[in-house]
């Protein structure tokens, strides 16, 4: 009679072992953190908000540092009247007006309103810009890119020219 108790316990410390030996084999824990639950920007740009205007995937397109920028990138007014959206840069100020439920996206214009001056960080870095709509006013740090991915190409002011790649200019030493 004494032992029965006393086997009980070990089947169970047995069972329990097995299970926690399966857990551990399998990955799964309690405290993993579950990667789909995690909120990210899935584009090159920023995705933020300034009242209510969300910027989405607002990022700045130059050659090189010191050259102009072209701003890319949608604005939606989210409001039932237009709205004052002005883009401050360290050379430049932008105004842009965003109808009521509307939005604008700067690769659709063909004014000059998405193209900032002297751009002074390399591609590559973040530069602070500030978003104004109505009286809220918020700052936010801005990818700078340049005409490496292809899909950019087409809005570095004044074109893009792709460095040669380095067994490119072995063959002109050779030469």
């Amino acid at each position: 009679m004494k032992s029965a108790p006393k086997k009980r316990v070990q089947l169970a410390v047995t069972a329990g072992s097995a299970v926690l030996a399966l857990l551990g084999a399998t990955g799964c824990s309690a405290t993993s953190l579950q990667a789909t639950t995690l909120q990210y920007s899935a584009s090159d740009g920023i995705v933020e908000q300034v009242g209510p205007v969300l910027l989405r995937n607002i990022l700045i397109i130059t050659s090189d540092e010191g050259e102009p920028g072209t701003l890319l990138g949608t604005m939606f007014n989210e409001s039932d009247s237009p709205v004052q959206v002005t883009i401050d840069g360290e050379n430049e100020s932008s105004q842009i007006t965003i109808e009521a439920n509307g939005k604008y996206v700067f690769e659709d214009e063909v004014d000059d309103d998405g193209t900032l001056q002297g751009i002074s960080e390399i591609p590559g870095a973040l530069v602070d810009l500030d978003f104004t709509v109505n009286s809220e006013s918020e700052t936010f740090r801005v990818p700078v890119l340049d005409g490496t991915l292809e899909e950019y190409r087409e809005y570095v002011p004044g074109g893009f020219t792709p460095e040669p790649s380095p067994s490119e200019e072995a063959g002109e030493e050779d030469h």
